[in-house]
């Protein structure tokens, strides 16, 4: 609690108070005998500056009334003291009290209600519209004046007696009964009951119950409903009122429907109930209660036994049946620093959300201070979640929060919980906009003892006795489970931070790349530039503490979610999390940091001492292969460093670093890739030249040819001392056949000088004819190889590829048959065999041009019947063609002649079937069955598919 209010003692020893009433610088009283007494003050606006109100009797109406004063108001617009007294309500002067009129309907009377509004009419005018609410008896009376002239009077029935009532709108006042609350609408003439239940009942599903059963519940709930206490209406701001009886206040609506959930649970029975802004106030049996309209909180309990009436509003008088009291308030600023004295924060932010901006300099930043402070004295009392609330809320420096942790969390900015939270307070607490006043107690303090020198001791201010002190909730310990939570809730707000961060992050780089551009503009057209790395340098350092106390917030509840941090873009401190990652063994997410970093060295010294280990997640080669496939052409002067103890230790995985299907693999180097696989292995060249040539498609020739080279290479260095180096001879020879078969890209003259003059017979033949020495492969195949089938097969594959080349080619066997070139026997055998088989494609006078003398006949018959035979047929295939062809001439030739016999006649009645238009002169055209439409008709007709049959 702290002082609000300055209650000073203005005015004493009067005979009977019955009423009081303020306004602007007069108090008046109503007493018990009729008299009206008249006050002239002089105080001042706040408390704090220990100046109290001078109060002067400045006039005596004895003769005001002959009967005891009960309630005094006015009405300023048109300058009337409205009095009630005697059961009547009558008008006065308000500057000469003399009366102007007793209102004769309102005999009766026990209450009376006043409200001024500016209303709009039909024509959108203003009026000023004043409403004086009588009640009387079983009735309501409205007087109704307009723009300073009476207008009308109402008269309205009431089901019960009228006890309390307050204007809650333009045209509705809240009417308090005995037992029961209505609203009424003047206007309409309509009441409504607050707490009767809805028509469906309380048995009815929640959605079919109005809001007045909700309302009933809520009353009952709080005790309200019970018969007993005074009624009470007090209209607050935010279009509420609130509603007394017994010891409990509620919260409604101007419709009638509660706006909070729970109300003021007084200390005992008001009295009377008022609002001063921004608090409610309420006269006790024995004491006055000031309370927070807001929080609900007691602010200040002001030891006044005998008080029993109530002036509300600016001016605040408390009185008693022989004393008056002046509730003086203090700036709020001064209530404000005393709330902060005294470290209740929560009540601070509470009144500083009500108050107006301009009532309260720097506003905004004092209350941004104060829920900071609130935020820190949450977390020392061990209430993690709602200071870390506020603490985002605020969008607080991550440094400033961060430090609050012990060493494991905040590391560097570890000063111990309780210096750095007291660094903080003290920073805050010395602030200027905390600190306006230069003495921000001593008028407090030291007020009773300025008014004791200064004035009589019957007006002595009375300094409230509700500052006493409450017991404060003790300082959690930041240890065990309480550390858990606390850095539980510190990962939620690091990670909203966190993505605060990067949004602000990525702004300022977008920012940055379009400033250096203008600058590099300006720079040359030789204007000054400016630079902007500030504002990026602040971000990325909170970035940096904010990712590195999350992972140290994973590490201590949940390690499992370092690995997803470290995995994408952070800002992590690397010696820091590096430290902490090795202590904890966590090699994995310790390569992701590296990783994400860009220490790709860091990363693959770590991968390459641990894979040589026989334990460990990281053994082996395989994690070593998958981040060095990841890295792409910019690291590849790494790739090829730390490749070579994979390829060594395990040849058959590490050779996916190059030939895996990846997008970064493909992109490397490939002649630098196969330099580097050379100086390890030469079937790892050979691998790494099949994927290429075979997997890629490359066409590069000179990868050809070293995958040519290298086969021979590898083939030649085979000693065949076993089966198995013959197998694996035999394989490689297979290899190179199919290569040099397959590819047309190597170049054979490079080869060729490789192989040996004694072995791979096949591989020359294949090697010669590539390079059109077709007599020379044959030559091979015929006396080296002795294998007459693959010489003829040679001749067939080229005779159809090109008939006429191959005829040549056959032409060329038989004569490598008949014709040896180093002294061989010919061979008339496989020369017949071949005319027996393909005779039909070699020209017959070359063949008997070249036949030996001896040849007999019978051995020639099977070439001559074949090419006996095939002649014949292709004289007989020449002849059918050329009937045919005359035939297909005749056909066209009569076609023609029917076509230009046709002949379609055009009359002056011939009409267009598609315009219904005679065809007359115009351009037409003539489908297939002989119907005449005109040209521009003839899309058309096709376009909708009309058929003319």
């Amino acid at each position: 609690m702290h002082d609000a209010f300055q209650v000073t003692t203005v005015v004493d020893k009067v005979n009977r108070i019955e009423s009081i009433f303020a306004h602007g610088d007069r108090l008046l009283i109503g007493t018990g005998v009729g008299q009206l007494l008249v006050y002239d003050i002089k105080e001042p606006l706040v408390a704090d500056d220990n100046e109290v109100p001078e109060v002067t009797l400045s006039n005596t109406i004895k003769q005001f009334s002959k009967r005891p004063i009960e309630q005094l108001d006015i009405i300023k617009e048109i300058d009337v003291l409205v009095s009630l007294s005697d059961g009547l309500v009558s008008l006065h002067d308000l500057r000469t009290f003399e009366l102007r009129m007793a209102l004769g309907k309102t005999k009766g009377a026990n209450l009376f209600a006043i409200q001024t509004m500016v209303e709009m009419t039909s024509d959108q005018i203003p009026v000023l519209t004043t409403r004086l609410a009588v009640a009387v008896r079983k009735k309501l009376l409205v007087f109704v004046w307009k723009d300073t002239e009476f207008h009308e009077t109402k008269e309205l029935n009431i089901p019960d007696r009228i006890k309390a009532m307050a204007w809650v709108g333009n045209t509705k006042i809240c009417l308090g009964f005995s037992t029961e609350y209505a609203l009424m609408d003047v206007d309409q003439d309509k009441l409504t009951e607050l707490f009767a239940p809805s028509s469906g009942g309380n048995n009815s599903p929640p959605e079919q119950q109005g809001p007045m059963s909700t309302l009933n519940s809520l009353y009952n709930t709080m005790s309200i409903g019970s018969r007993g206490g005074k009624p009470m209406v007090t209209k607050i701001p935010n279009n509420e009122m609130l509603l007394a009886r017994d010891h409990v206040s509620i919260f409604l609506g101007l419709d009638g429907t509660p706006t909070r959930k729970v109300g003021i649970e007084w200390s005992g029975a008001p009295e009377q109930m008022g609002y001063s802004y921004p608090y409610v106030i309420a006269i006790l049996s024995r004491h006055v209660e000031v309370r927070n309209i807001q929080s609900l909180a007691l602010v200040q309990q002001i030891d006044l036994s005998s008080a029993r009436f109530l002036n509300q509003g600016k001016l605040v008088y408390v009185a008693s049946n022989s004393t008056i009291w002046r509730l003086t308030p203090y700036s709020f600023s001064t209530q404000i620093d005393q709330l902060v004295e005294k470290q209740e924060y929560q009540e601070a932010v509470s009144l500083l959300d009500q108050i107006d901006a301009v009532l309260v300099e720097n506003k905004e930043e004092k209350l941004r201070m104060i829920r900071t402070l609130y935020a820190h004295d949450l977390f020392r009392r061990g209430e993690y979640d709602t200071a870390l609330n506020i603490f985002q809320e605020l969008d607080t420096d991550p440094a400033d929060v961060i430090r609050l942790y012990p060493e494991m969390i905040s590391g560097g900015l570890a000063e111990g919980p309780d210096v750095a939270e007291q660094d903080i307070e003290d920073e805050l607490l010395s602030s200027p906009v905390l600190r306006n006043n230069k003495e921000l107690t001593t008028p407090i303090q030291n007020n009773s003892s300025i008014h004791q020198t200064s004035r009589p001791a019957s007006i002595i201010s009375s300094r409230s006795k509700a500052t006493t002190v409450t017991e404060r909730p003790k300082d959690v310990p930041l240890t065990g489970l309480n550390l858990h939570d606390a850095v539980t809730f510190l990962i939620r707000f690091l990670t909203d931070k966190r993505q605060k961060l990067s949004k602000k992050l990525s702004t300022s780089s977008s920012t940055r790349s379009s400033t250096k551009e203008g600058q590099e503009n300006r720079r040359q057209q030789g204007s000054p530039t400016s630079s902007t790395e500030g504002g990026g340098g602040e971000l990325a350092r909170q970035a940096t503490l904010v990712d590195t106390a999350l992972l140290k917030s994973y590490m201590m509840t949940n390690d499992a979610l370092v690995g997803p941090l470290l995995r994408v873009q952070n800002h992590c401190d690397v010696q820091e999390c590096e430290t902490i990652l090795s202590d904890k063994k966590k090699y994995k997410e310790l390569v992701d940091l590296y990783n994400c970093k860009g220490l790709h060295g860091n990363a693959l010294d770590l991968l390459a001492r641990l894979g040589q280990q026989a334990e460990g997640p990281l053994r082996g080669v395989l994690p070593t292969i998958r981040y060095l496939q990841r890295l792409g052409l910019d690291q590849f002067d790494l790739v090829l460093k730390y490749s070579r103890w994979v390829l060594e230790k395990d040849p058959v995985h590490g050779m996916d670093i190059f030939i895996d299907d990846l997008a970064e693999v493909e992109t490397f180097p490939r002649d630098k890739v196969l330099h580097h696989l050379e100086s390890i292995s030469d079937d790892l060249a050979i691998q790494y030249l099949e994927y290429i040539i075979h997997e890629l498609r490359d066409i590069l020739p000179d990868f050809h040819n070293r995958l040519a080279i290298a086969y021979l290479d590898k083939i030649i260095a085979c000693e065949a001392n076993n089966s198995e180096e013959e197998n694996k001879k035999q394989a490689l020879r297979s290899r190179l056949l199919s290569f040099l078969i397959d590819s047309i890209h190597y170049r054979a003259e490079k080869i060729l000088p490789r192989l040996p003059m004694d072995d791979l017979f096949e591989e020359r033949a294949i090697l010669l004819s590539r390079i059109g020495q077709h007599d020379q492969a044959l030559d091979i195949y015929v006396y080296k190889l002795k294998n007459y089938t693959m010489a003829e097969e040679y001749c067939t594959k080229v005779y159809r590829q090109d008939p006429i080349k191959g005829e040549k080619m056959y032409l060329t066997l038989l004569k490598v048959y008949l014709q040896p070139r180093h002294h061989e026997k010919p061979l008339l055998e496989p020369a017949l065999d071949l005319l027996a088989h393909h005779g039909s494609h070699i020209n017959a006078s070359e063949v008997l041009a070249i036949l030996p003398l001896g040849t007999k006949l019978h051995g020639l018959f099977p070439f001559f019947e074949k090419y006996i035979r095939s002649t014949n047929k292709e004289t007989h295939m020449d002849l059918v063609v050329k009937n045919l062809l005359k035939a297909e001439q005749i056909q066209v030739e009569e076609q023609l002649m029917y076509y230009q016999s046709r002949a379609v006649k055009i009359t002056e009645d011939r009409m267009c079937p598609q315009c219904n238009k005679r065809i007359g002169n115009s351009v037409f055209a003539v489908f297939p069955n002989g119907v005449v439409v005109h040209y521009s008709c003839k899309e058309k007709i096709e376009q909708t598919q009309w058929k003319l049959m």
